[in-house]
């Protein structure tokens, strides 16, 4: 079996490992080498209907799901397999501290000023449409403007002054980021003009440089550790075995197959692959009084953050409000547009008995464990009618319907199993996403966030790669 040896060897190709590679090349020589391993395909397709059905290998087929009733969405790709829509908040500030703030869940080995700049970048680089809120502090302004309220939108605007605006998001709101404009035809996954920011559609040219080599269809074994550093790793490809070497990796297959590769190289961290965790939800349908909504100019118009952080924290999840722009329509004649769709998404906090593990039955896969949400989240549920019925007092609404799930749904949004700490005991890396005993291997993606906020994770997963790598390669922050 013919041996290559690379300096670099990452893990996956989604939206952690791409952009850590981004910026890492910024500050490498020239004469580098690095090779990525992706299990998954190119996609070849063109974007819309053809490019959805395409869309990588079905997830549930690569793990033993030991609790049915939780549902993973994901798929295996190039560019990332995920039910990625664009949305892109920020974490708040607070999130970051939350056990000092509110006794809950562990702080952040930093806080929301170290990473802001690295926000900025990625915004930058997704081309994000967003507009200014003194929710979010930010030292440089969005690329793109805000995208245009809808009718349920401006009400809660009314009556929440400063605290509900348009969502971030990577759909453009208009011409400047190299991209179409969004033609909000709602049906993101499949979107017939490439609108939305992806990164097997516009970061290629990453995978272009000479300095790297991209393989496709390499399921990683396993990675090579001897005297405490990573030394190559071991892939198949092709029905057969293949064997690279390096001097630094960096794992980016999600918060699923990034324990699992690292448990199978023998790696005995007491956090690995626990904590486990994403954010849960509950939904609302509205029927609104003399409101024409769906007027807005893409899927997902508005962020509420009314709820999204204060003391009340120490009891029940902060949430965020992310209202749509689907038209659900209303049946009556002369009425369709006097409808609403919005959804409260809530924190969790991660427990260590939801877990990654190498299966019993088929040690080729994970299994996966994840026994229930924490009692802190289900407050969440049991709290959902009060909720509901104070964000929209005083609205013109007619009535609502308010829809709690009844499995384990998630948002897709796998967290928390090599998580960021100062300590061995309780965490798998330290806050440059540098695994703690094992100082050539790197995390990357949401599986190294510490806590759980409400926030969907794409925007700070994708800023934590950039803060790694200038961080690996003693670069000063961005200004």
């Amino acid at each position: 079996m013919a041996v290559k040896h690379f300096d670099t060897l990452i893990v996956g190709s989604g939206f952690a490992s791409t952009f850590f590679l981004h910026e890492y090349l910024k500050w490498a020589p020239e004469s580098e080498r690095v090779v990525v391993l992706e299990r998954g395909l190119i996609n070849s397709a063109t974007p819309g209907k053809n490019y959805a059905e395409a869309k990588g290998m079905p997830f549930h087929k690569t793990m033993i799901n030991l609790n049915p009733s939780k549902v993973w969405v994901q798929r295996l790709g190039f560019g990332g397999g995920t039910c990625w829509t664009g949305n892109s908040p920020r974490m708040h500030p607070n999130d970051f501290r939350t056990a000092s703030l509110y006794g809950r869940g562990d702080d952040w080995p930093f806080q929301y000023s170290e990473l802001e700049p690295y926000y900025c970048d990625a915004e930058d680089l997704m081309g994000i449409s967003g507009g200014e809120s003194a929710v979010f502090p930010r030292s440089r302004p969005y690329p793109l403007p805000p995208h245009r309220l809808n009718g349920l939108d401006r009400e809660f605007a009314k009556k929440y002054p400063g605290l509900h605006f348009a969502m971030p998001c990577a759909r453009p709101s208009a011409p400047g980021s190299g991209r179409a404009v969004c033609c909000s035809n709602g049906v993101c996954e499949s979107c017939p003009v490439a609108a939305k920011f992806q990164v097997d559609f516009h970061m290629r040219a990453v995978y272009a440089d000479p300095r790297v080599t991209l393989i496709t269809e390499a399921n990683v074994v396993q990675l090579d550790i001897q005297n405490g550093q990573v030394v190559g790793a071991l892939y198949e490809s092709g029905g057969e075995e293949h064997r690279v070497t390096c001097d630094l990796a960096a794992v980016g297959a999600h918060g699923i197959m990034s324990p699992f590769i690292l448990l199978k190289s023998g790696l005995t961290d007491p956090a690995l692959g626990r904590y486990l965790n994403e954010q849960i939800a509950i939904s609302v349908d509205v029927l609104l009084d003399g409101v024409k909504n769906y007027d807005g100019s893409t899927i997902t118009t508005g962020y509420g953050a009314m709820k999204l952080d204060g003391e009340f924290r120490r009891d029940h999840p902060g949430f965020l409000v992310e209202n749509w722009n689907l038209p659900w329509l209303r049946a009556e004649r002369g009425r369709w547009q006097e409808r609403g769709y919005f959804k409260l998404v809530f924190e969790e906090l991660p427990q260590e008995r939801n877990y990654v593990a190498i299966s019993d039955v088929d040690p080729s896969k994970p299994a996966v464990n994840y026994v229930d949400n924490s009692d802190y989240g289900k407050t969440a549920f049991a709290m959902a009618d009060s909720f509901v019925a104070e964000l929209l007092s005083g609205m013109p609404v007619e009535s609502y319907k308010v829809e709690v799930p009844e499995t384990l749904d998630g948002e897709a949004h796998i967290q928390g199993t090599t998580r960021m700490g100062a300590d061995p005991a309780t965490s798998v890396v330290d806050a440059n996403q540098i695994h703690h005993k094992v100082r050539n291997l790197l995390c990357l993606g949401s599986g190294v966030f510490t806590t759980c906020p409400a926030a969907n994770p794409t925007l700070t997963l994708s800023a934590l790669s950039l803060r790694a790598a200038r961080k690996l390669k003693g670069q000063a922050s961005p200004v």
